[in-house]
């Protein structure tokens, strides 16, 4: 029978039930399709529903909570997953098609403003001629160069990636809300004196945490002890002009950090409170204290600001969180791209990452020359690259935050993404000079020494590695991943297996294959079978021939000959047959 949706297409693309099953069977199990697992699920969910009758009751919520797990509250007007998405699913399947444009093959398209998908013939080849001297659309017309050479098929998926993070954006003005710009939050700091010989040194204090703040940059600092609540306003400028018939709005909260400073004879402490203006309620309160044994008056007040800086801004910081959660439930662009970012660096998935990057792409057509979005789209290109090696993430990335640099030469996290872009690109002693530098824009922020020391140590520089690992957990009580998992990597190289093991499972990170390359063979050091078989099917989850990739992934990473050597050594204990040359070099 022939599937009720294309009733009217023309009778020479009619496709048969059968004919579109067998097609989107073919399509799903193609390797060429290139587009997420959730969106393989998607597209497998429409179309099961289509088929089974019922695609008059596919919404957009029924997809959110079927398909992308969202819960019962979900409410499409506040999250834009499946607009995203459905934009995402559109530009793979135009970019899948136009590289096997043969006659008469059936084809599936997803019309623009519906989620039921259409099974069409592709039309004779003398109409594709006719077609093709028609106007062309805003899709053809980006991807037109692309098509004309096989060379270029890379460029067209970066293209259609770039295409949807536009449309994600450009479609959500026919929202029942205009798209939502959140901003920086703002931030005032009051010291509570106490009327006595403390106040100087009070006043030191909060002198001191304000620029230790300002150097994050990941917030706004009020001019006074209080700020004013931001109210929420139209965009105008580039922002408004990306979204033709729907205003923007812009939303930036405010706290208040409250202080008391607290010295006694063997301790420095200070007792801190964060108040949401909006609501005037006390969020978190807390106390920093520092022993004074024989520290001086400065190292004390100096520890104690990191601590306090760390505590409030950090990457686990106090109002980083608060910031954060605001945004997990109700995703913005802006600002909010970046806070999704950060936690889907840290515990990388494809899905996630690549929704931050449609959220940041979208975010820096409106606001181009903003060096967060854009140090920070350059850090997920990296992370993305890491998961599919692609000489255009790489470079882009570092076109990204070389630009990030120039517009805000302060900036750490500018620096930080140079580095890091650097360093993928093969210029290590770059990165190494520019993450040096990056710490001294900013020496209270711990991924910069925990990321750099990593990469000194798998460099082959292991004490200097080690010692800015010990630097980033003295920065933070929970040091940064990269931090632990140097540590870890150290211990092995030391040959304390067991102590490298249980660094590694501390960390608790099965999503890392640096992680999961050292805790298998640190069980393969000890004897542990039962963890090294565990580890291996992680692994073997990944790439079911990983140990054929681990030399080259390795030199990829830029770790040492010597220590792979010693890690392959581990891993052969552990069970692993490696190919010749990798097996001679570990004897």
């Amino acid at each position: 029978m022939e599937v009720d949706v294309n009733v009217d297409v023309p009778e020479t693309e009619r496709v048969t039930e059968e004919e579109a099953r067998t097609e989107l069977d073919r399509l799903l199990s193609d390797p060429q399709f290139h587009s997420t697992e959730r969106n393989r699920n998607f597209l497998r969910f429409v179309a099961r529903e289509m088929f089974e009758g019922r695609a008059a009751a596919v919404k957009a919520y029924t997809i959110a909570v079927d398909v992308f797990g969202r819960p019962c509250s979900f409410d499409p007007t506040t999250d834009p997953i499946v607009r995203i998405e459905a934009t995402r699913l559109r530009a793979s399947l135009a970019q899948y098609y136009e590289a096997r444009a043969e006659e008469g093959s059936v084809r599936i398209e997803l019309p623009r403003g519906r989620y039921i998908p259409v099974f069409t013939k592709a039309p004779p080849q003398g109409d594709a001629v006719e077609d093709a001297e028609a106007p062309e659309s805003p899709d053809t017309k980006e991807n037109a160069p692309v098509r004309q050479n096989a060379i270029y098929k890379r460029w067209l998926v970066l293209g259609a990636v770039l295409l949807a993070a536009a449309l994600s954006g450009f479609i959500w003005f026919i929202a029942d809300q205009g798209p939502v710009f959140s901003e920086k939050p703002s931030v005032a700091v009051e010291m509570r004196m106490a009327g006595d010989e403390t106040d100087i040194e009070a006043g030191l204090i909060r002198d001191y945490l304000m620029i230790a703040l300002s150097e994050f940059q990941t917030l706004k600092l009020a001019a006074g002890e209080r700020s004013e609540v931001a109210a929420t306003a139209a965009v105008t400028g580039s922002a408004a002009g990306l979204f033709f018939f729907k205003p923007a709005r812009k939303i930036a909260r405010s706290y208040q950090v409250v202080l008391k400073y607290h010295p006694s004879a063997t301790d420095r402490s200070v007792w801190w409170q964060i108040v949401g203006l909006g609501t005037g309620e006390a969020l978190y309160s807390g106390v920093e204290r520092v022993f004074v044994d024989k520290a001086s008056d400065i190292e004390v007040r100096r520890e104690l600001i990191t601590r306090l800086a760390a505590r409030f801004t950090g990457v686990r910081g106090v109002i980083t969180g608060l910031e954060l959660a605001h945004e997990l439930a109700a995703p913005t662009f802006g600002n909010g791209c970046i806070l999704r970012s950060a936690v889907a660096a840290e515990r990388p998935d494809a899905d996630g990452l690549w929704e931050v990057r449609t959220c940041l792409d979208a975010t820096l057509l409106a606001m181009p020359n903003d060096p967060d979005i854009n140090a920070e789209l350059a850090i997920i290109q990296l992370e993305l690259d890491a998961q599919d090696a692609s000489t255009e993430l790489t470079s882009r990335a570092l076109a990204l935050a070389n630009k990030a640099v120039v517009l805000a030469p302060t900036s750490d996290r500018a620096g930080y993404a140079q580095m890091l872009a650097q360093f993928r690109n093969g210029q290590t002693e770059a990165a190494f000079a520019t993450g040096y530098h990056a710490m001294t824009l900013n020496p209270n922020n711990s991924m910069i020494p925990a990321r750099l020391g990593a990469m000194l140590f798998a460099n082959g520089r292991w004490a200097e590695g080690v010692g800015l690992a010990v630097k980033a957990g003295m920065i933070e009580n929970i040091p940064h991943s990269d931090a632990g998992l140097t540590l870890a990597l150290d211990a092995y190289r030391r040959g304390e297996f067991a102590e490298a093991l249980l660094r590694v499972q501390q960390m608790g990170r099965p999503d890392n294959y640096m992680a999961n390359i050292l805790e298998l063979a640190a069980s393969g050091q000890t004897g542990n079978r039962a963890i090294a078989t565990e580890v291996m099917k992680r692994l073997n989850a990944r790439d079911e021939q990983f140990w054929v990739t681990y030399r080259a992934g390795m030199a990829a990473r830029h770790y040492s000959p010597a220590f792979i050597d010693q890690l392959s050594a581990g891993l052969m204990k552990a069970g692993i047959n490696f190919p010749e040359p990798v097996a001679a070099a570990s004897k």
